[in-house]
């Protein structure tokens, strides 16, 4: 007994000093990047204190300027997101207001006030996580799937994408959707709607979660009226008291998106999100949840994965947005445990998929500038003479594949991107008996090959700056 006890000692410290070596490693490439966004709206949340005591904090959209002065950003501008946004970012960012105004610190040129600007991310997706954990909990996944769905979310492409090479804040309000969400599982709807009510101010596309739930589970007309004015009240009064000027467009520009693909029918040009939306939205009102908890969960599930799987499907999106997707994505997974496995693969292929797309259609977001700010400069130099988009390794490496692929890759890559999530919608909505690897176990070495496929995102940029 004691052998055995030593022995299990011996591998709980082993699997604990691999988990500290994993970690180590994969913050060196958490705060080696960051983009101009989380820059402009750190200056914002920074000088929000000097417009506050100088009493014009209703004027904030006026009063208040970005800094921005680091090696690779130059960015002198006006807020442009909701207020709730940057009161976030001037709680977080507090420490470094007090820095430059005690001991005259130029946090653009400091790797610690950068890292510490960039951590608020960090600390929202281990909100994020717990959030995801406790959705699973509420649905009755055992511990093994849950572990499973947290090991799907921290290894996909789309995270290492969108929190570590891009620097986007949108998990910041994702937390509050998957808050507002694990209420709206437990069934307590107004609970459900006061999170969404804090999410959809801090950036307007968290309101795709919203009413395609409630209508599945709310069918009073009044009752339906009633969240949806709780939900927008919180916004309203933020645009009320703190007006934005003419120039900003604001969160609201986020929704125009939605505008964009039409649909030509009759000489009349439909916009074909709006149109799927509204059938999914009549389709939840006329659905009647069933009595069964865990059917009612997993059909909650399917929904808000479909909300947002539809506005990737059918819109120009910014490529780090598809963290919104993620987490349902995840639970759907573990909650159809006989095609785990399956799903896993379906997940892994097309989010590298959407990533590569990117690179191609927007190629700033991964290029050498998110470099240029960190400590990565500070260990290898600005290497100013070197090119700012990433592409050019291929284009010197293998020209003729670069050529080739310029006026082809996005299409390619976002073809089999939307194939593979027909497949998976198809596996996860329908009763499906006779498909491969069902009821397999999915293997530790494909997370292992997720985790490492994540670094290779990360990896792009950085190597087209050392080298």
């Amino acid at each position: 007994m004691k052998l055995m006890a030593g022995t299990a000692m011996g591998k709980d410290k082993k699997q604990r000093i691999l988990l500290g070596a994993v970690t180590v490693f994969t913050l060196v490439f958490f705060y080696a990047f960051m983009y101009s966004d989380i820059l402009i709206t750190t200056s914002f949340g920074i000088n929000f204190w000097d417009v506050l005591f100088s009493g014009d904090i209703f004027r904030f959209y006026e009063a208040c300027h970005s800094d921005v002065d680091t090696a690779a950003y130059h960015i002198f501008n006006t807020p442009d997101y909701d207020f709730l946004i940057y009161i976030i970012f001037a709680i977080w960012n507090l420490p470094l207001w007090i820095a430059r105004k005690a001991v005259h610190v130029n946090i653009w040129e400091s790797a610690l006030a950068i890292a510490w600007a960039k951590t608020v991310i960090l600390v929202f997706t281990a909100l994020t996580v717990r959030a995801l954990t406790d959705i699973c909990k509420t649905l009755s996944v055992d511990e093994q799937g849950r572990k499973d769905a947290v090991l799907l979310f921290l290894t996909s492409s789309i995270l290492f994408m969108s929190v570590f090479v891009t620097s986007q804040y949108d998990i910041i309000y994702l937390f509050f959707m998957l808050k507002a969400f694990d209420n709206y599982l437990k069934g307590d709807m107004w609970r459900f709607t006061a999170w969404m009510a804090v999410a959809v101010p801090v950036k307007s596309l968290a309101v795709f979660l919203f009413p395609a739930l409630l209508l599945y589970k709310e069918k009073n007309v009044l009752r339906i009226c009633l969240h949806t004015a709780a939900l927008f009240l919180p916004w309203l009064l933020l645009q009320f008291l703190f007006p934005m000027g003419d120039g900003n467009g604001g969160n609201l520009d986020n929704i125009l998106v939605i505008f964009g693909q039409k649909l030509v029918f009759r000489k009349l040009e439909i916009p074909i999100f709006l149109l799927a939306v509204i059938v999914l939205y009549i389709a939840c009102y006329a659905l009647k949840a069933p009595q069964d908890e865990k059917k009612a969960g997993i059909n909650s599930v399917r929904i808000a994965f479909l909300s947002y799987a539809l506005f990737f499907i059918l819109c120009s999106t910014n490529p780090y947005w598809y963290i919104l997707l993620l987490p349902f994505q995840c639970i759907l997974t573990v909650l159809n445990a006989d095609r785990k496995y399956l799903n896993t693969i379906l997940e892994t292929i097309t989010s590298i998929c959407y990533v590569g797309m990117y690179v191609w259609l927007i190629p700033w977001c991964f290029d050498v500038k998110l470099v240029r700010s960190t400590y990565v400069a500070k260990l290898f130099g600005l290497r100013e003479n070197t090119t700012d988009n990433s592409l050019e390794i291929l284009h010197t490496v293998l020209p003729s594949v670069y050529d080739m692929a310029e006026s082809r890759a996005a299409a390619y890559l976002f073809m089999v991107f939307l194939a593979g999530n027909i497949v998976y919608v198809a596996l996860n909505f329908m009763r499906c008996e006779n498909i491969a690897l069902r009821n397999t176990d999915t293997p530790k070495y494909l997370y292992a090959i997720r985790y490492a496929i994540g670094i290779g995102v990360c990896m792009f940029p950085m190597m087209a700056y050392i080298f």
